[in-house]
């Protein structure tokens, strides 16, 4: 079962009474608690939601603590749901103090487990039977999750839209969500493409489109002057991402690509680069030399 799968069930009023979500990142897994919280009433939170942390500076919960919970009667006549944070801090042995209560549910509560990190063999054993949730996200689910994402904002995005937002932040899990949380500030309920631009690029006057023409055109003034315009409002990674969607968009564009075969290559080549010397900051002013590299092809 993958996120695009949970939240589905969240949708449905998560009809299994244990869940096991795992991910190699914290984030996900708290965005999936913030999930399940929005989906109970507002009435109930308060009162029918019990968080136990089993990585606590504090005592550490106990299986009969938790269990003893979950068979408690829930307020308001409502289902009781009872989280179990750092599962992978959970001993193995003891784990296996949860089997009686999985054998045997509560019909009126739900145990949410969070387990960040690669599970181990004796707990995959122990958790057989389970419904689990790997949060981590495929690169072919992220559209669905930008669009749930923009959807709690209250947010519709165009499909066109999420394709290039992808392609110039990339899949950046944290850096996405960001992204959106800006977008939501924007004042428009429905997101295209231009809408990222000018939060992305940060100037109506020039954009990736105006520098990679510029950079076709061999206008190296021009590319410079452009270029110190977006530097001044957008992150070079994502100046970076918004020229290679650009080259991306004329490579696919190109009637002869046989004849522009080489050119595109050495481009994606020269761009390829780059990323990996931003993420590394290996090389002074890495975009730059980008810039003087792609103008001389």
């Amino acid at each position: 079962m993958s996120i695009k799968n949970f939240l589905q069930e969240i949708d449905k009023g998560l009809t299994s009474p244990v869940y096991l979500l795992y991910a190699n990142t914290q984030y996900l897994l708290e965005e999936a608690l913030s999930a399940v919280k929005r989906s109970i009433p507002g009435a109930e939170t308060d009162f029918n939601i019990n968080v136990f942390d089993m990585d606590s500076a504090d005592e550490t919960p106990t299986p009969e603590q938790i269990t003893g919970t979950l068979n408690t009667v829930s307020f308001f006549g409502g289902r009781r749901y009872v989280i179990v944070k750092n599962l992978q801090k959970f001993p193995g042995k003891d784990f296996k103090k949860f089997q009686p209560y999985i054998a045997n549910p509560s019909p009126d509560a739900v145990l949410i487990m969070l387990h960040s990190g690669t599970m181990k063999k004796e707990l995959k054993e122990n958790t057989k039977g389970i419904k689990a949730v790997c949060l981590d996200i495929r690169e072919q689910d992220l559209p669905f999750w930008i669009k749930d994402k923009a959807r709690q904002k209250g947010l519709s995005i165009k499909d066109d839209a999420i394709e290039y937002l992808i392609g110039i932040i990339g899949t950046d899990i944290g850096l996405l969500s960001s992204e959106v949380e800006k977008l939501a500030c924007v004042g428009n309920e429905t997101i295209t493409i231009n809408n990222i631009r000018e939060l992305v690029e940060g100037s109506r006057d020039y954009s990736a489109f105006d520098l990679t023409r510029a950079l076709r055109e061999k206008d190296a003034p021009k590319v410079f002057r452009i270029y110190k315009v977006l530097s001044e409002t957008a992150e070079p990674f994502t100046i970076l991402g918004a020229i290679n969607w650009q080259y991306s968009q004329m490579f696919i564009q190109t009637k002869d690509k046989n004849s522009r075969e080489d050119y595109f290559h050495k481009a994606f080549e020269l761009l390829n680069d780059a990323d990996i010397r931003i993420k590394s900051s290996g090389g002074a002013y890495p975009l730059e030399y980008l810039l003087v590299r792609l103008l001389k092809l």
